[in-house]
């Protein structure tokens, strides 16, 4: 197994307005075989994961590449990109860690304590309701 480790401490973090952007564009590859193995679930929550990174989004890119073609997989994922619609802009808005919705919601905290928004109670359990479908479990 090969592991890369990068470190991004002396590179641009953020852009400024009215600038060109600096920030490098990032390919993220996932890979699954077998659903019995590796449940769409975790497939599902890795991804929503990279796609909700504190980058900019149109420099975010996610390939999925099922080995095993299975029809499950295909059907969990569809679903998953059709949440992901709501849960990165989510995410954003809110900086909501772990970005991994089955941890963020299995997580024993009181999520209001540092949330001062007053539409964020009202859009978290819009996020927990539309989470992903039962087809992932």
């Amino acid at each position: 197994m090969f592991v890369m480790m990068l470190d991004f401490s002396n590179t641009f973090r953020y852009e400024k307005e009215g600038e060109v952007s600096q920030l490098a564009s990032i390919d993220v590859y996932v890979s699954t075989v077998d659903p019995a193995k590796e449940p769409p679930i975790v497939t599902a929550n890795t991804i929503l994961s990279i796609l909700s990174v504190d980058y900019p989004v149109d420099k975010v890119s996610c390939y999925l590449s099922d080995d095993g073609a299975a029809m499950l997989t295909f059907e969990c994922l569809s679903e998953t990109s059709e949440f992901a619609r709501k849960w990165v802009p989510f995410c954003k808005k809110f900086s909501i860690e772990p970005r991994a919705p089955e941890m963020y919601f299995a997580l024993k905290i009181d999520y209001l304590k540092d949330k001062v928004q007053p539409t964020f109670v009202k859009e978290r359990r819009a996020m927990k309701v539309t989470m992903i479908p039962q087809i992932c479990l």
